[in-house]
């Protein structure tokens, strides 16, 4: 099953200047954990709950949210399957990721939680295959 039919497509992004209690009031507002920092439609970066957590401990909620974000962005592809990613995931000790375009765009977002989510539905539904023989 290729990402692009499990991945959430409204992914919730700000800019690298932005404040770090405007992040906050969205992670809070969406329900969310994280949010995609870009800029003229490039990923620059992700900020985390816990990201401010830990990076923005004794900081002031004032502060760019650049100053804290994370960097090193790992993405898969929208055409990746689930086995490629959940090795993302473990190799590089992440839980959510970007997923782009050939180009590089924006196109989604994924989590531990939405692969796990998918899973034990799958096992559900493997399980009840085993009940009806």
């Amino acid at each position: 099953m290729p990402i692009k039919d499990i991945m959430v497509k409204n992914v919730v992004t700000a800019d690298p200047n932005e404040p770090i209690e405007s992040i906050i009031e969205k992670f809070y507002s969406k329900n969310i954990g994280c949010v995609i920092i870009t800029e003229n439609e490039k990923i620059l970066g992700i900020i985390t709950d816990r990201d401010i957590a830990i990076r923005g401990l004794g900081k002031s909620s004032k502060i760019p949210v650049k100053e804290i974000m994370t960097t090193k962005i790992v993405t898969a592809t929208e055409e990746e399957g689930i086995f490629n990613l959940t090795k993302k995931f473990r190799n590089y000790g992440i839980r959510r990721i970007p997923i782009v375009d050939k180009s590089g765009e924006l196109k989604g977002i994924i989590s531990i939680d939405d692969i796990l989510e998918l899973l034990a539905t799958e096992f559900a539904n493997l399980a009840g295959a085993i009940r009806s023989l």
